[in-house]
Protein backbone atom coordinates (compact mmCIF):
# COMPACT_ATOMS: atom_id res chain seq x y z
CA UNK A 1 0.00 0.00 0.00
CA UNK A 2 1.40 3.11 -0.48
CA UNK A 3 1.88 5.08 2.21
CA UNK A 4 1.94 9.14 2.42
CA UNK A 5 2.87 9.02 6.64
CA UNK A 6 5.85 11.04 6.94
CA UNK A 7 4.01 14.00 7.43
CA UNK A 8 5.06 15.63 3.98
CA UNK A 9 0.79 16.14 3.65
CA UNK A 10 0.30 17.92 7.21
CA UNK A 11 -3.75 17.50 6.84
CA UNK A 12 -6.67 16.00 5.20
CA UNK A 13 -6.57 18.25 2.27
CA UNK A 14 -2.96 18.06 1.56
CA UNK A 15 -3.08 14.08 0.79
CA UNK A 16 -5.04 13.05 -2.39
CA UNK A 17 -5.55 9.49 -3.05
CA UNK A 18 -6.16 8.85 -6.22
CA UNK A 19 -7.35 6.03 -8.70
CA UNK A 20 -4.79 4.35 -11.42
CA UNK A 21 -6.97 5.70 -13.83
CA UNK A 22 -6.60 9.02 -16.85
CA UNK A 23 -9.67 10.48 -15.69
CA UNK A 24 -8.39 11.39 -12.39
CA UNK A 25 -6.36 13.76 -14.24
CA UNK A 26 -8.46 16.58 -13.40
CA UNK A 27 -9.61 15.85 -10.06
CA UNK A 28 -5.64 16.27 -9.88
CA UNK A 29 -5.39 19.29 -10.89
CA UNK A 30 -8.78 20.42 -8.83
CA UNK A 31 -6.57 19.21 -6.11
CA UNK A 32 -3.99 21.51 -6.82
CA UNK A 33 -5.47 24.49 -8.06
CA UNK A 34 -7.03 24.84 -4.54
CA UNK A 35 -3.93 24.28 -2.86
CA UNK A 36 -2.52 27.75 -4.84
CA UNK A 37 -5.70 29.20 -3.71
CA UNK A 38 -5.11 28.38 -0.20
CA UNK A 39 -1.92 29.09 0.16
CA UNK A 40 -2.14 32.34 -2.74
CA UNK A 41 1.02 30.61 -5.17
CA UNK A 42 2.00 32.88 -7.96
CA UNK A 43 1.03 31.84 -11.36
CA UNK A 44 4.31 30.61 -12.80
CA UNK A 45 4.35 28.00 -9.56
CA UNK A 46 0.58 26.53 -9.92
CA UNK A 47 1.73 26.57 -14.10
CA UNK A 48 4.89 24.21 -13.03
CA UNK A 49 3.43 22.27 -10.87
CA UNK A 50 0.28 21.47 -12.66
CA UNK A 51 2.45 20.14 -15.70
CA UNK A 52 4.64 18.69 -13.92
CA UNK A 53 2.11 17.01 -12.10
CA UNK A 54 0.05 16.14 -15.18
CA UNK A 55 3.55 14.32 -17.24
CA UNK A 56 3.92 12.41 -14.28
CA UNK A 57 0.77 11.02 -13.45
CA UNK A 58 0.43 10.54 -17.30
CA UNK A 59 3.35 8.45 -17.32
CA UNK A 60 2.39 6.61 -13.59
CA UNK A 61 -1.00 5.54 -14.99
CA UNK A 62 0.08 4.51 -18.42
CA UNK A 63 2.96 2.14 -17.73
CA UNK A 64 4.15 1.72 -13.84
CA UNK A 65 0.79 -0.60 -14.03
CA UNK A 66 -0.48 -3.70 -15.95
CA UNK A 67 -3.73 -3.01 -18.19
CA UNK A 68 -6.21 -2.99 -15.91
CA UNK A 69 -3.97 -2.28 -13.20
CA UNK A 70 -4.57 -4.69 -9.86
CA UNK A 71 -6.86 -3.78 -7.43
CA UNK A 72 -3.70 -3.03 -4.72
CA UNK A 73 -2.66 -0.22 -7.59
CA UNK A 74 -2.34 2.63 -6.01
CA UNK A 75 -1.10 6.08 -5.98
CA UNK A 76 -1.56 9.32 -3.33
CA UNK A 77 -0.28 12.77 -3.78
CA UNK A 78 0.69 14.96 -1.29
CA UNK A 79 2.07 18.66 -0.91
CA UNK A 80 3.67 20.72 1.71
CA UNK A 81 6.03 23.92 1.60
CA UNK A 82 9.51 23.44 2.60
CA UNK A 83 12.82 25.46 2.02
CA UNK A 84 10.87 28.24 0.21
CA UNK A 85 8.77 26.12 -2.38
CA UNK A 86 5.89 24.45 -2.84
CA UNK A 87 7.03 20.68 -3.30
CA UNK A 88 4.39 17.53 -4.53
CA UNK A 89 5.28 14.30 -3.91
CA UNK A 90 3.29 11.54 -6.33
CA UNK A 91 3.90 8.19 -4.54
CA UNK A 92 2.32 4.99 -5.78
CA UNK A 93 3.40 0.93 -5.79
CA UNK A 94 4.09 0.35 -9.79
CA UNK A 95 6.67 -0.44 -11.71
CA UNK A 96 10.08 0.92 -10.29
CA UNK A 97 10.80 3.31 -12.45
CA UNK A 98 13.08 6.69 -12.17
CA UNK A 99 12.40 9.24 -14.58
CA UNK A 100 15.28 11.60 -13.10
CA UNK A 101 17.50 9.06 -14.68
CA UNK A 102 16.42 9.31 -18.59
CA UNK A 103 19.03 10.92 -20.67
CA UNK A 104 17.91 13.98 -22.66
CA UNK A 105 16.54 13.68 -26.06
CA UNK A 106 18.34 14.85 -29.16
CA UNK A 107 17.26 18.11 -30.19
CA UNK A 108 15.78 17.82 -33.65
CA UNK A 109 15.91 20.08 -36.73
CA UNK A 110 12.36 19.97 -36.39
CA UNK A 111 9.59 19.15 -34.82
CA UNK A 112 8.92 16.44 -38.26
CA UNK A 113 12.28 14.86 -36.90
CA UNK A 114 11.66 15.16 -33.25
CA UNK A 115 11.48 11.33 -31.47
CA UNK A 116 8.73 9.92 -29.49
CA UNK A 117 9.13 10.02 -25.05
CA UNK A 118 11.30 11.97 -23.17
CA UNK A 119 10.28 15.42 -23.86
CA UNK A 120 7.53 15.84 -21.09
CA UNK A 121 10.51 14.44 -18.74
CA UNK A 122 12.99 17.25 -20.25
CA UNK A 123 10.27 19.68 -19.54
CA UNK A 124 9.75 18.98 -16.09
CA UNK A 125 13.94 19.16 -15.85
CA UNK A 126 13.64 22.89 -17.43
CA UNK A 127 10.90 24.22 -15.37
CA UNK A 128 10.68 22.57 -11.80
CA UNK A 129 13.38 23.81 -9.09
CA UNK A 130 13.24 20.12 -7.13
CA UNK A 131 12.99 17.10 -9.12
CA UNK A 132 13.62 14.10 -7.41
CA UNK A 133 13.01 9.85 -6.98
CA UNK A 134 13.37 7.66 -4.77
CA UNK A 135 12.03 3.98 -4.44
CA UNK A 136 11.78 3.10 -0.94
CA UNK A 137 9.53 0.50 0.96
CA UNK A 138 8.08 -0.58 -2.88
CA UNK A 139 6.99 2.34 -3.48
CA UNK A 140 8.36 4.81 -6.17
CA UNK A 141 8.13 8.53 -5.04
CA UNK A 142 9.12 11.73 -7.45
CA UNK A 143 9.08 14.47 -5.62
CA UNK A 144 8.01 18.15 -7.87
CA UNK A 145 8.82 21.70 -6.23
CA UNK A 146 8.73 25.24 -7.24
CA UNK A 147 10.54 27.91 -5.58
CA UNK A 148 7.53 30.86 -4.27
CA UNK A 149 9.00 34.25 -4.44
CA UNK A 150 10.07 35.80 -0.94
CA UNK A 151 7.20 38.11 0.27
CA UNK A 152 8.89 41.39 1.78
CA UNK A 153 6.66 42.62 4.55
CA UNK A 154 7.19 46.15 4.85
CA UNK A 155 6.27 47.43 8.25
CA UNK A 156 3.25 49.38 8.99
CA UNK A 157 3.29 52.77 10.41
CA UNK A 158 2.06 52.94 14.27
Amino acid sequence: MVGVNDGFGSGAADVLPLAVRLDELPRAAAWLETLAARDSWPERTLFTLQLGLEEALVNVISYGFPDPAPAEAAIKIAYRRDRGMALVRICDNGAPFDPTAIDEPDVPEDVEHAAIGGHGVQLMRHLLDEFSYCHTDGNNQLILGSRLPDIERTPQPA
